[in-house]
């Protein structure tokens, strides 16, 4: 029985070497296989996974082949390519915002200095017009005061030219009043004269009376020496009221020129007046036109001050812009890119165009 199975073992034996070899060939053949078309691809594309997950944008796996862990291979070039022009339009990109955000900060630095100039001028502008408003208020007031004396001396001129001529018409009176006085006391003379003529003719009568006349031949005398003194009295009163006369004769002329000079002064006061009162007017319409002008520069001062505020805010963010620009780029430099192509350069000068675009309008 054993020899039985002896003779089979040995008659086996080959049989089983060989199956054993080609066992043993097969398992190095899938070992081949699976370390050539399956392990390494897929080390290599870890590899690969891991040098991008790093930023190493820049390599590109070989072709595998067609089979499973090859197939990988060229969505993995694919997403590498494609973050890769990612990465550069980024960071052409970020290149133009930080010059488009260091214009910007220098331009809103030189807005905010002129439109802080243009504020001080306005509060300069503001002041002066409260300066020229109080002055133009006081002229005002000065000129109403004015106007009113001006009322009061036309008033008062007035009143002078009534005065005036109730003046010249008592100094007519007065002169008819000297004429009347005067024919009386031409009246008085004739009758002095004839008196005395009668006082003559009464002592040629009383001498011619002799004795018995002589009483009345001093009444007689008496009555020629009362109207001698009467005529001298007359000639004296005459004399006075022709002086009189030509006092009040020029007193008249004196008050006629003097109504003629206050007429005058009347008509110039009336004048006057009128100017002022349209100079009070003017004055007072150019006092409304400074409150506008001063209203409309306190609002252009607070448009001015909102102006600045905004300036401010624009600096404010666009130094927030370049900082988040700057933190972009560092991120972006981690990734290590291949040289670049056509399509990079072209979105360069894409990008350089619209900022010399941007700039010219900025200048304009």
């Amino acid at each position: 029985m054993v020899d039985t199975l002896q003779i089979a073992f040995l008659h086996d034996l080959p049989i089983l070497i060989t199956c054993n070899i080609i066992y043993l060939i097969s398992a190095l053949l899938l070992w081949w296989y699976m370390t050539c078309y399956l392990v390494v691809p897929i080390n290599t594309v870890k590899k690969s996974i891991e040098e991008v997950a790093a930023g190493n944008l820049s390599i590109h796996i070989s072709e595998f082949g067609n089979n499973c862990a090859g197939r990988l291979i060229p969505g993995i070039n694919s997403l590498s390519e494609n973050i890769s022009a990612l990465v550069r339009e980024i960071r052409s990109s970020s290149q133009t915002a930080m010059t488009l955000s260091e214009q910007l900060a220098a331009r809103s630095m030189s807005l905010s200095v002129k439109t802080e100039q243009q504020s001080a001028s306005l509060i300069q502008t503001a002041a002066s017009m409260d300066e020229m408003a109080a002055s133009t208020k006081n002229n005002a007031d000065n000129t109403r005061m004015a106007s009113i004396q001006a009322d009061c001396a036309t008033q008062c001129a007035r009143k002078g030219g009534e005065l005036m001529v109730r003046v010249t018409e008592n100094m007519r009176s007065i002169t008819d009043c000297a004429s009347q006085m005067t024919e009386i006391i031409s009246l008085i003379d004739g009758i002095a004269f004839q008196t005395n003529i009668l006082a003559l003719n009464a002592a040629v009568e009383a001498a011619r009376a002799g004795d018995h006349g002589k009483g009345f031949s001093v009444v007689a005398g008496e009555v020629r020496n009362l109207a001698h003194r009467s005529a001298e009295a007359a000639k004296s009163i005459k004399a006075l009221i022709d002086v009189t006369h030509d006092n009040v004769r020029q007193g008249a002329a004196i008050v006629q020129e003097a109504e003629k000079n206050m007429q005058e002064i009347v008509g110039g006061s009336g004048q006057l007046n009128v100017l002022m009162n349209e100079i009070s007017t003017t004055t007072r319409e150019q006092e409304k036109g400074i409150n506008q002008i001063t209203l409309a520069l306190s609002d252009l001062e607070s448009a001015t001050h909102s102006n600045v505020l905004m300036v401010e805010a624009l600096s404010a963010s666009s130094d927030v812009l370049k900082a988040q620009v700057i933190e972009l780029q560092t991120k972006t430099d981690k990734f290590r890119l291949s040289q670049p192509g056509y399509s990079e350069h072209a979105l360069t000068r894409s990008h350089v165009s619209s900022l010399s675009t941007i700039t010219r309008r900025g200048q304009a």
